[in-house]
């Protein structure tokens, strides 16, 4: 009498259980629960960003597309997870895919990878995941601005007489403010002067006060982020 012993090896396990995955397709009702939290957490992230917006000028367009790409990337997410074929061609097709748009701020470039992770994890299903982690980093970028204090970093710049004693009274007129000098450009009997300055947000009557000092022909502030901005 002969036993035959049925031997397993990892590798048919690994494959039994990566089929049985793909096999499992989501019903229509997953799907469009699938739809609803990636859109109630887009439009947290969407919040988010309006609230902790640090730039000049405020791009309602991106936020949108926060939103957006939110629920795009769940839609991958869903479609791939059921089909083995269909997963291998998107990937495909999507790493041809370039993108020419350049993101100029990190901040902006730290909300669209939120805005990824959480359509993966929400395409996935682990729901929980993607909550938590939405209320744990929503908290941190609440926290980080928080502690950035009521200041705000400008670039004044002076055009003036070449005259000591105006050059003298600009300095003393600034002598509460953190400042430093970043250029001083002279061209014959005209100076221009740059300089870094920390002021409060609803403290910008400097200008003023620097326009009445003799020699000073005009004043310009612009908030500063790394480059000039306006």
């Amino acid at each position: 009498m002969n036993f035959f012993v049925a031997t397993t090896t990892f590798s048919d396990m690994f494959k039994k259980s990566f089929l049985n995955n793909f096999e499992q397709n989501s019903s229509p009702l997953e799907f469009v629960l699938a739809l609803a939290v990636a859109f109630l957490l887009g439009i947290g992230i969407y919040f988010v960003y309006r609230r902790c917006y640090y730039g000049v000028v405020y791009d309602h367009s991106f936020n949108i597309s926060l939103v957006v790409m939110t629920i795009l990337v769940a839609v991958i997410i869903v479609t791939i997870s059921s089909n083995i074929a269909l997963s291998l061609g998107m990937v495909g097709a999507l790493s041809i895919v370039r993108y020419r748009t350049a993101v100029k701020s990190p901040m902006d470039l730290m909300f669209l990878f939120w805005a990824i992770t959480t359509g993966i994890a929400v395409g996935a299903n682990y729901f929980y995941i993607a909550g938590i982690s939405f209320l744990f980093v929503a908290a941190t970028f609440f926290i980080l601005k928080s502690a950035k204090g009521d200041t705000t970093t400008y670039m004044l710049i002076i055009n003036m007489e070449n005259r000591p004693e105006t050059e003298e009274h600009i300095y003393r007129a600034l002598h509460k403010q953190r400042c430093k000098v970043r250029s001083k450009i002279i061209k014959q009997d005209k100076v221009e002067l740059s300089m870094e300055v920390r002021l409060k947000r609803n403290n910008l009557s400097i200008t003023d006060s620097l326009q009445e000092i003799s020699g000073v022909k005009d004043v310009t502030l612009v908030q500063y982020r790394g480059s000039y901005e306006a």
